[in-house]
């Protein structure tokens, strides 16, 4: 009674020979516990309750959505919209269809309800007219992630790939075409872009083989070998599931629907007669999360499956205990996501009036008013560090949600609003910043001359500025003659904090500038009026002198800067003037040597022998340290602190934070 069987896919085989005689004969007394992906499904009911009993706990749909382990879905009816001749599916069809083996009792019934439906589910003119809405669609999407396309059996699978491929040379065409007539040369810029993603864009069929199958598709005149070729030579699965592999459109009967992860899929077209759980399964193809940008997954509906979505969607998306009935959809429908959007856009026109910036002033703006207006709105924006990141997550949530519902029609009363938002988005975060501030001191230099040293030093990455002969009057007057000064102490802010995060990492005991540095920030997000933004800007530049000195100091001691990171570690108070010189030579000879031998060994760190050579290394030279002031203790305390510093910033191979090569 003390043992607890666990069993995965519990609705499964739990009721067979060996199943049996586990519970019956060999482990009468235990306590039995089932897991399965896949909830009870009807039929096994009663068999899988009798083993397991009732729910102990249900994790479904809609709380997969609300933790965030998986993404909404948003539902398209394409096969109303098409107008395409769908009959009602047939009960029996799409239970039997889902499965690609059948007995030859199966394939009766399955000739039955093929023998009225089959027909009007395969005619050519339905089948082009889906091939060509799903190359429009697929190829003008907002999110442009991967997609499957469920095709009712292997032919038709096939004779899709050939109308799609049909279609997609005439999509090429008015493309070109667009291109060709394009009213500036960014916008021919971004549809050439576009023209060549679609070119290089890789369709193939994935279906599973069968024997004699070449002569079966040639008495349809079908070639299945070529398809059969790509599947049997390459790894498929592994090119659909690289999100940078240009295979994006995956057709699917069985193959893929079921027990398939690939989160950049975004899109499933379906178009096959499937009901219950193997439904829910296709769907969630879609619904994984995979990156920022892709805020849920779409289904388009070629074959009207609503009702059994909705059917399944009772068994398998929102259950309480005990009830195998649910009310809600698996999905949402164009109008209730387009309702999202709206109320996303008018939370950041309402956060912007706010800021005492007006969005519906750029609307009908001329190019010049327009830039003006940007800037305006950049500078609203930038008040301080927590307006600029609430703007940023509300566009980014704005984006989202319009990609999602592009190409519909549905979003054009939103186009207007979409282009303001993504111009002062872009305008925001336009300029790539360098782990100094030379690019807001040459705003300024536009105003006032200073004195900028530029490092002419080929092998050093950066450029810095010497802050030495700074007029700090001229400075003030030139911030003060500036329009947009909350973009000026934003931009320097942020300028300085890269630089303050690159010093940090070369010496960990420069904590104490960033200390001072947050302070300041902190008194400069608190503020809100002009004079706050003044203050900050000059206890900012008086921080830059002091970081100055401080980014200098090597040369002072006489170190260099990662001799200087030892140092720091080593030094103590009140040494003399002959100890700070011993402990000096101390940190230059032990990281001389540690660089020389062990730090040139390829990922050193993943290897236990060579980090407890490099521990025993530095130990050892720091003996050397003076007896007077650093008893047996305090070496061993020092070794541990420059060990940590070591580990932390040199990675084997002679790269470092330092550097990224050997010299």
């Amino acid at each position: 009674s003390d043992i607890i069987v666990i069993s995965d896919e519990a609705h499964r085989t739990q009721g067979g020979i060996f199943a049996r005689n586990m519970r019956f004969n060999a482990l009468p007394n235990a306590s039995y516990l089932g897991f399965t992906g896949t909830p009870i499904i009807k039929g096994e009911d009663e068999l899988t309750r009798n083993i397991f009993g009732e729910y102990v706990s249900i994790y479904d749909f809609k709380s997969a959505i609300k933790d965030g382990a998986t993404l909404p879905l948003l539902y398209i009816n394409k096969g109303e919209k098409l107008q395409l001749n769908n009959p009602d599916l047939d009960e029996e069809m799409a239970e039997i269809v889902e499965n690609e083996n059948l007995d030859e009792d199966q394939k009766k019934k399955l000739e039955r309800a093929f023998s009225q439906n089959y027909p009007i589910l395969t005619a050519t003119d339905r089948l082009c007219s889906i091939a060509k809405d799903l190359v429009w669609h697929f190829n003008d999407r907002g999110y442009q992630g991967k997609a499957m396309l469920v095709a009712i059996d292997k032919p038709t699978a096939v004779r899709m790939y050939n109308y799609i491929m049909e279609y997609w040379r005439d999509y090429l065409v008015e493309l070109q075409v667009q291109i060709d007539n394009a009213p500036d040369e960014q916008e021919k810029s971004l549809l050439l872009r576009k023209y060549l993603k679609v070119k290089e864009t890789e369709v193939c069929v994935v279906v599973s083989s069968e024997q004699n199958e070449v002569d079966k598709f040639k008495t349809l005149d079908l070639d299945i070998k070529m398809h059969r070729k790509k599947m049997v030579e390459r790894d498929l699965e592994k090119e659909f599931k690289d999100s940078e592999n240009p295979f994006r459109l995956a057709i699917v009967c069985a193959m893929w629907i079921t027990g398939f992860d690939a989160p950049c899929v975004s899109t499933v077209y379906l178009d096959k007669p499937i009901k219950g759980h193997t439904l829910m399964q296709t769907i969630a193809r879609a619904n994984r999360v995979y990156d920022d940008e892709k805020e849920n997954g779409l289904i388009v509906d070629y074959g009207n499956v609503y009702e059994q979505l909705k059917e399944a969607y009772g068994v398998y998306g929102e259950r309480k205990k005990g009830n195998s009935s649910g009310t809600e959809k698996p999905h949402e429908e164009l109008e209730e996501f387009a309702m999202k959007l709206e109320q996303a856009i008018d939370d950041l026109t309402s956060f912007l009036s706010e800021l005492e910036f007006d969005i519906s002033a750029l609307f009908d703006a001329t190019p010049m008013e327009r830039l003006a207006m940007i800037k305006d709105a950049i500078n609203a924006v930038c008040l301080n560090t927590k307006t600029r990141a609430k703007f940023e997550i509300m566009a980014r949530d704005v984006f989202r949600k319009y990609k999602a519902l592009s190409p519909n029609k549905i979003v054009l009363p939103f186009i207007k609003s979409y282009n303001a938002i993504d111009a002062i988005y872009n305008g925001l975060n336009k300029k790539a910043k360098q782990a100094d501030i030379t690019s807001v001191i040459m705003k300024l230099q536009n105003v006032v001359d200073m004195t900028i040293s530029v490092d002419a030093d080929p092998t050093k990455d950066d450029i810095f500025i010497d802050l030495s002969n700074l007029d700090f009057e001229k400075l003030q007057k030139a911030f003060n003659a500036f329009k947009h000064k909350n973009e000026v102490v934003f931009d320097l802010q942020e300028a300085i904090d890269k630089k303050l995060k690159k010093m940090l990492s070369e010496n960990p005991l420069r904590m104490e500038f960033y200390e001072k540095y947050e302070k300041i920030i902190k008194k400069y997000n608190d503020g809100k009026d002009a004079e706050a933004i003044k203050k900050a800007f000059e206890e900012l530049v008086k921080f830059l002198s002091e970081l100055d000195e401080e980014d200098h100091r090597d040369i002072r001691e006489g170190l260099d800067p990662e001799s200087l990171a030892i140092y720091d570690l080593l030094k103590k108070e009140n040494l003399s003037k002959r100890e700070i010189d011993s402990v000096k030579k101390v940190a230059r000879e032990t990281l001389a040597k540690l660089k020389s031998e062990k730090l040139r060994v390829e990922r050193w760190r993943e290897s236990t022998q060579i980090t407890a050579q490099v521990q025993t290394m530095i130990h050892d030279n720091l003996l050397y340290l003076p007896q007077e002031s650093y008893d047996d203790d305090e070496v061993h305390k020092k070794s541990i602190d420059v060990y940590q510093h070591i580990y932390s910033n040199y990675y084997g191979g002679g790269a470092s934070v330092y550097n990224s090569f050997v010299a």
